[in-house]
């Protein structure tokens, strides 16, 4: 499940996923999106798996609350 941080907050370090590929979502920086941090602009982290889908053509992913889901270019 993909989180959103900010450049300063960085890449999502905690829970059991390992978040290690950023992403921009759709037309950032105007996207609406914020850090679930401090409401700055976002990166979509995706984990190994996520980003495997991300490489053959998947677009939009959902979060770890399952409250929204996310398409990054």
């Amino acid at each position: 499940m993909a989180l959103a941080r900010c450049e300063k907050c960085a890449r999502p370090k905690e829970g059991t996923a390992t978040y290690i590929h950023g992403h921009y979502p759709i037309s950032h920086p105007n996207s609406g999106l914020v850090c679930g941090r401090c409401e700055g602009e976002v990166r979509v982290w995706l984990t190994d798996q996520e980003e495997k889908l991300y490489l053959v053509g998947k677009r939009v992913f959902e979060f770890t609350t399952q409250t929204a889901k996310v398409r990054v270019t």
